[in-house]
């Protein structure tokens, strides 16, 4: 599949995607979770500029404000006052719903909401446990991505009647969803734990010296499971989208978030600089599709959307609807949704 369509990951590395026209974003209100580094920051900049509010989150309040400062000083003077961050921790459920109050609280209404991108993930290349007793990897990617998700679309739907165009949601993923191994999923889907506890079990950890990125890519296939059923609730009663709900994959981009898997060993530290220098596109080019992402029409709800792949190729690779179904049912959610 990585020699699927060299030519565009080339072009799309070394090329970035264009912007849309100043002022496309004039009037609107972008939520961009996790946009304290890379994608997100760079995203939260594009958006600014193009003339965009924009509300960013941020697990450490400092951490937040020097991010809505740098946007600030990008963006130019005269967004100053436009940036905003809340507090949001992935990891905790209490933290995603005092987020989503605030939210509420900080516009006049659901209508007032354009654009939530949903950027905040971990690689996670050691076992560890959250606090709600789920592997971490799964909890921030997979658990606490969902809920806010969950979340958003039940507010923003039902201020359809009040626009002219549905509302975005987009979550940012990765074709890596295309990895795990289903048979396995399938395996796990006739346990009576289910699957969600069998993939956070620390006995099933598949982390050896050569697997340095364990539960990534499950945590993005099970995301992408919790899509397709966010993506079914967000359609009204005549089937048109109140909202409209992607996923994108930016392809490789230069960010910190392989820094767990630089901190295992030389050779790890190694191999991440290397597949950066030579694969990796800058943050700024990978937020661009991010962007590209927030004006699809609403004949692409439901879609992924891959840089270099076109949804023929994708559709290839995507496991068949009776297995995925067989998978998707089996999972045992947590009752915070």
């Amino acid at each position: 599949m990585l020699l699927e369509a060299p030519l565009q990951r080339v072009v799309g590395r070394f090329v970035p995607a264009a912007l849309p026209p100043s002022g496309t974003f004039d009037g609107q209100t972008v939520l961009i979770v996790g946009a304290t580094t890379g994608i997100g920051l760079a995203a939260a900049v594009h958006f600014a500029t193009l003339g965009a509010s924009v509300i960013i989150t941020s697990r450490v309040a400092s951490r937040g404000d020097a991010a809505k400062r740098h946007i600030e000083g990008a963006a130019g003077p005269s967004r100053k006052g436009d940036i905003s961050c809340l507090e949001l921790d992935l990891e905790r459920y209490d933290s995603c719903t005092s987020f989503m109050a605030k939210l509420k609280n900080s516009l006049p209404g659901p209508a007032a909401l354009d654009v939530a991108i949903l950027n905040g993930g971990i690689v996670n290349s050691r076992w560890e446990e959250s606090a709600a007793g789920w592997e971490r990897t799964i909890q921030i990617n997979t658990i606490g991505t969902t809920l806010v998700g969950l979340l958003l679309l039940g507010w923003m739907r039902g201020a359809r009647a009040q626009r002219t165009s549905p509302a975005h949601i987009n979550f940012l993923s990765s074709r890596e969803h295309l990895y795990p191994d289903i048979d396995q999923l399938e395996r796990w889907s006739q346990e009576k734990d289910g699957i969600l506890r069998q993939v956070c079990s620390k006995n099933n950890w598949p982390g050896g010296f050569w697997d340095a990125e364990p539960n990534y890519a499950i945590s993005k296939l099970l995301v992408m499971y919790t899509i397709e059923g966010i993506s079914n609730f967000a359609l009204g009663s005549d089937r048109d989208p109140l909202v409209i709900v992607n996923s994108v994959c930016p392809g490789m981009v230069k960010t910190d978030i392989g820094r767990h898997i630089s901190s295992r060993s030389w050779f790890h530290h190694l191999c991440v600089f290397l597949t950066i220098l030579f694969t990796a596109k800058s943050a700024d080019s990978g937020a661009r599709i991010c962007v590209a992402a927030a004006l699809k029409p609403k004949e692409t709800h439901g879609e992924f959307f891959n840089y270099w792949l076109t949804a023929d190729q994708y559709r290839r690779y995507v496991i068949t609807r009776k297995r995925a179904d067989r998978v998707n049912s089996s999972e045992d959610w947590p009752n915070e949704y």
